[in-house]
């Protein structure tokens, strides 16, 4: 007879033996179709997020259930989403409690089945003013201002660069960016615009011999501010230049989107995404492909997450 066991080590035994570190998430998802997950944790600051939302899971069952030992983690799981449930109740964000859900999710190899609240994306305060305004784009950050701009990439992402991370594909450049946020690689567009000083930035760097392309990213700039606005810039680019919209979606993997709902009888069914068009809460109305796109080059999974936290004017 299978032993009952404590809940908190199961949960660490589980998360564990989803460690991918070292592997690349990029060549895991190959063969899945867009927006599925391998279930497999590729950075360490992940598994330490999801260890940690997990575990507050196991303390809640503790306390508010009387579970301490089980013999199996799908014992619990009937009971994520009345944990989810008394989080937002608690008056936890819609944001912090769709990380949990994902740390669930994570924890039993599939979504949980859980509605948030619609979230209002005025309330999102990140970037939404100008903090960069004490730092001059001519001044002396002037090309961290022009890589974060011409590439989109994450603070770390850019910090991190080396002068060979930047390539040439098929006549236009491309950035390098290895093992990004959750373990991911990328090969990101540079917009044109900013091609000529790129390349100035990169033999400097080399001549000068620095392994960095930046010698520093200051922590008071708003990286991610500069992320939005190539997001935006790009989807500009796209809609003027037929040319370019083409050859960035033949340089990557056809997009496949699959949304899953329930049915009348009351089970799940995954069903490819057919329409062409994205519309928004706003009544906004977006190709599906020009989004990919913008999605692919910031190292997203989800189109929604393109529009709602990089499009949005």
């Amino acid at each position: 007879m299978q032993r009952k066991q404590d809940i908190h080590w199961l949960i660490k035994r589980n998360l564990v033996n989803k460690i991918s570190f070292g592997n690349s998430k990029h060549e895991a998802k190959k063969d899945l179709d867009f927006g599925q997950s391998s279930y497999q944790i590729y950075a360490k600051t992940t598994y330490d997020t999801y260890k940690k939302e997990c575990l507050k899971f196991a303390d809640w069952l503790q306390s508010e259930k009387g579970i301490k030992r089980i013999k199996e983690i799908d014992d619990i799981k009937p009971y994520a989403q009345e944990y989810l449930q008394s989080r937002l109740d608690k008056g936890c964000s819609v944001w912090t409690v769709k990380m949990e859900k994902s740390a669930l999710g994570m924890l039993y190899n599939e979504p949980i089945k859980f509605d948030m609240p619609k979230r209002d994306i005025n309330n999102i305060t990140r970037s939404r003013h100008d903090r960069n305004s004490h730092f001059s784009r001519d001044g002396k950050y002037h090309d961290v201002y022009v890589i974060a701009l011409a590439t989109g990439g994450r603070r770390a992402d850019i910090a991190g660069l080396k002068p060979d991370d930047f390539k040439m594909q098929d006549g236009k450049l491309y950035v390098d960016f290895e093992r990004s946020k959750g373990g991911r690689s990328r090969f990101t567009y540079v917009r044109e615009e900013y091609t000529e000083e790129v390349f100035k930035i990169v033999q400097k760097a080399k001549e000068s011999g620095q392994d960095k392309v930046l010698e520093e990213v200051p922590s008071n700039m708003d990286i991610h501010a500069l992320r939005k606005e190539y997001a935006y810039s790009l989807y500009q680019d796209i809609q003027k230049d037929s040319e370019l919209r083409t050859f960035l979606l033949n340089h990557e993997p056809p997009r496949k989107e699959y949304r899953t709902s329930v049915n009348k009888d009351g089970m799940k069914v995954t069903k490819e995404v057919q329409r062409d068009i994205y519309k928004d809460r706003d009544g906004n109305i977006f190709k599906r492909d020009d989004i990919y796109i913008i999605s692919r080059m910031l190292g997203h999974n989800r189109i929604d997450t393109a529009i709602c936290h990089y499009l949005k004017k």
